[in-house]
């Protein structure tokens, strides 16, 4: 086991109030941050070192993560974990959503693995318009997609699951399914292979039937 003389390595401080137990968690700058976790997680947690506060753009706040170094032969392993996945016992790279939104909170009652093929929710905008909920891979909505109520059934169902594309050069509005990758426009016009959708107004998440045609490639 390598010692890097930094935040990433500073031990921390446990403090146990009954079934919750604060972890005293440094940032980059070496200010302090307070994490919380049940006490009955408190031994595996101490059993992967040091925890270290580190910011994440997909969750626009901090996350408590861990750095293991490990030698094998002359191979030198670096190994992250986020403490919500060490908790939940996952992979690290699992989707993981912190209920109430704070993502140092990661006691057991506060975290939930997402499931991301479940259909997507959506709203009422007026008798004619639908806004479709596009959740990013956390559950954390993102963007709205709009649709024609006659489509509601066509698009929400349990074949697909609409996600927020940001695209080459403009968002999209996507659906992962066994055969590949499709498009939300597609599902409702039906191109031809000499076709393709185009939206009226240049707003990809605008697909209601009206800012939509067919046009030849």
């Amino acid at each position: 086991m390598f010692i890097i003389n930094n935040y990433k390595t500073t031990k921390n401080n446990y403090e146990t109030q009954g079934s919750v137990t604060n972890i005293t968690i440094l940032k980059k700058n070496g200010s302090e941050l307070i994490a919380k976790i049940d006490t009955e997680d408190l031994e595996k947690v101490q059993a992967m070192g040091v925890w270290f506060a580190e910011w994440h753009k997909d969750f626009n706040s901090y996350l408590v993560q861990n750095i293991t170094i490990t030698k094998d032969n002359k191979k030198v392993k670096s190994t992250k974990r986020n403490i919500q996945s060490v908790v939940l016992d996952t992979q690290s790279n699992a989707p993981i959503r912190h209920i109430n939104g704070d993502t140092l909170d990661n006691r057991k009652s506060n975290l939930e693995l997402v499931n991301q093929k479940e259909k997507n929710e959506y709203e009422n905008i007026d008798d004619e318009t639908i806004a479709v909920i596009l959740k990013d891979r956390y559950g954390k909505p993102q963007a709205k997609a709009l649709v024609s109520v006659k489509d509601l059934d066509r698009v929400i169902n349990k074949r697909y699951t609409w996600v927020y594309s940001k695209g080459y050069k403009q968002p999209r509005v996507i659906a992962h399914i066994p055969g590949g990758k499709v498009y939300m426009e597609d599902v409702i016009m039906h191109p031809s292979e000499e076709e393709r959708v185009h939206h009226i107004n240049l707003n990809p998440l605008d697909n209601r039937r009206k800012n939509l045609e067919n046009k030849l490639k």
